[in-house]
């Protein structure tokens, strides 16, 4: 059995203002780095073998806080990015988003499922951080514990949440 320590990034200056941030950078807020530190505590305390992180910037500035000093191993790749929102990026949040160009969550889904492949051919027994986005997490968690994504409930930001894949 493979552990996940789910983290969803630290709060961004779009996160309050209602913006849909997509694959865009983001910029953590004030709050967003205090949540990141508090996190390190936590993480401290998680015997991390690897650390994988979001290559989107917001995911890394919270990375760079909560991984500071700590020996771990950190992959950043874009398989575990946040979902893009087409044209609706940098648009106020407003209903339910619909773009003909925004990924799908088949499309999401498909790049969950070749992460959950690769930690399980390479860190298999592993005990894994995932800083990443809160849909993603959402529809990780849920192939994961094979519950629709409407079962599963929104990560706050610098959220914790563990799995056992």
């Amino acid at each position: 059995m493979t552990t996940i320590h789910l983290l969803r990034h630290g709060e961004t200056e779009e996160n309050l203002r209602s913006i849909y941030q997509g694959q865009n950078p983001g910029k953590l807020s004030t709050r967003g780095k205090e949540q990141a530190e508090f996190a390190r505590s936590k993480i401290e305390q998680l015997n991390i073998d690897v650390a994988f992180c979001s290559d989107l910037k917001r995911a890394k500035d919270t990375a760079q806080i909560v991984l500071r000093n700590m020996n771990i191993k950190q992959i950043f790749t874009p398989l575990i990015r946040e979902r893009s929102m087409g044209k609706l990026t940098g648009q106020s949040i407003v209903g339910e988003p619909y773009d003909e160009e925004m990924e799908t969550k088949d499309m999401v889904s498909q790049r969950a499922k070749a992460f959950i492949s690769l930690i399980h051919s390479t860190y298999d027994q592993k005990t894994l951080l995932v800083i990443s986005h809160g849909y993603f997490c959402r529809i990780l968690q849920s192939l994961i514990e094979h519950k629709d994504i409407h079962e599963i409930q929104e990560l706050k930001n610098c959220e914790i949440r563990t799995l056992i894949c």
